[in-house]
């Protein structure tokens, strides 16, 4: 059991302190006055009464020394955080570990101000859930940009320009001319100026006289007739990204499916951040330490990132939907990569990814250590500790 000293008090906030550090509490029932010694003992506060209390966080020796030497930090904390909430946790313990005790001292009440609006868009927003619905066109213009072109050796131009030289279209348009043909095909084909479908044993063909399509392979799920031919060649179809599968949905149903690589690519949004976020990032980057930089991109969901220069060290921390929090501590020597994961659920389902990521970073000549970990960094030492 340790005796602490009260320091400060926030409605239902104590913070005390013992030997350079600092522990901050929410407690039920009657506050402690500042300046009062308390003791602490797991879970409980006695005074002249045991009080039931719960961590918000700890601050050790280094980070207690800069609030101790910084008039109004500790209440800016407060301000910023909501009340020392969990979610704020990580960002509060590693702006006091790199701020610069004068700068923040000279900061106005202005730049306070932008700074609080700030951190409920970086930290709390999840990444927008970015559009996974195409036209047809849009579709293959995405494909265009963000998968390599290829080439198939299983129709060639010479072979399809034979099968329809002696043949009239059954569709013919300003934009496209429209063949059946006997060619076999158990796959769909999208290249350059054709589209192969195969249709009830046989096989369509569609000719673009303006377009240049991107290659990609199809294979069909459901039996096709003429209907779904007319609303295909009207753009009355969409692509969606289902899953791990890109399907082409017409009336509801999902009838062809495209084979592309299971990744998830995300689009060049047109703003990476609304300006108010980045005026913010601006301004805490202006209170820290030269050799650490600081980040937020909340429309990616990417809430922090900490990159510390003279260790090759980054930390990274996401929101997403399906994983919760994710922290990747991220050190870099050399040609040495070591990554720390922590998810705040499903981490086995993360791990899973491992051996795959690996070789993706041994491929670009990196040497590679994974590791995941069920230690939450959000949550620091415990009573335990104190007791």
């Amino acid at each position: 059991m340790d005796v602490w000293r009260v320091i400060g008090r926030y409605n239902n906030v104590l913070v005390l302190s013992k030997k350079n550090s600092v522990l901050v509490l929410e407690i039920n029932g009657k506050i402690p006055k500042v300046g009062e010694s308390v003791r602490v003992w797991y879970n409980r506060i006695l005074t002249g009464k045991e009080l039931k209390a719960k961590l918000l966080a700890h601050f050790d020796e280094e980070l207690a020394f800069k609030i101790f030497k910084t008039p109004g930090l500790l209440g800016f904390l407060y301000e910023i955080s909501s009340g020392f909430e969990k979610k704020y946790i990580h960002f509060l313990k590693m702006f006091v570990k790199h701020v610069v005790p004068k700068r923040f001292l000279e900061i106005t009440e202005e730049k306070k101000r932008i700074l609080k609006e700030f951190l409920p868009k970086a930290l709390e927003t999840r990444g927008i859930a970015f559009s996974r619905k195409f036209s047809l066109r849009e579709f293959f213009r995405f494909v265009d940009e963000n998968f390599s072109r290829k080439t198939t050796p299983e129709v060639d131009d010479k072979t399809l320009k034979r099968a329809i030289s002696m043949r009239k279209a059954i569709f013919s348009s300003e934009d496209h001319d429209v063949y059946q043909l006997d060619l076999p095909s158990k796959k769909g084909i999208v290249r350059g100026r054709y589209i192969l479908i195969p249709f009830k044993g046989k096989t369509i063909l569609i000719m673009f006289k303006k377009e240049d399509l991107p290659f990609v392979s199809f294979c069909v799920k459901k039996d096709l007739d003429l209907s779904f031919l007319k609303s295909f060649l009207k753009g009355n179809v969409t692509v969606e990204k289902r899953k791990s599968s890109w399907s082409l949905v017409w009336r509801g149903r999902e009838v062809i499916e495209f084979d592309l690589p299971d990744k998830e690519i995300i689009p060049k949004p047109e703003r990476i951040s609304d300006q108010s976020v980045m005026d913010a990032v601006f301004l805490i980057n202006d209170l820290l330490d030269e050799s650490v930089r600081f980040l937020s991109l909340p429309s990616f969901g990417v809430s922090e990132i900490w990159w510390e220069k003279s260790s090759s060290r980054a930390i990274l921390v996401v929101n997403t939907s399906h994983f919760g929090k994710v922290v990747a501590d991220v050190f870099l020597e050399e040609k040495n990569l070591s990554v720390r994961f922590y998810a705040e659920r499903n981490l086995e389902e993360l791990s899973l990814h491992a051996v795959e990521l690996k070789k993706d970073l041994e491929s670009i000549g990196l040497f590679a250590q994974l590791f995941f970990s069920r230690k939450d960094p959000m949550i620091w030492e415990g009573f335990n500790a104190y007791g």
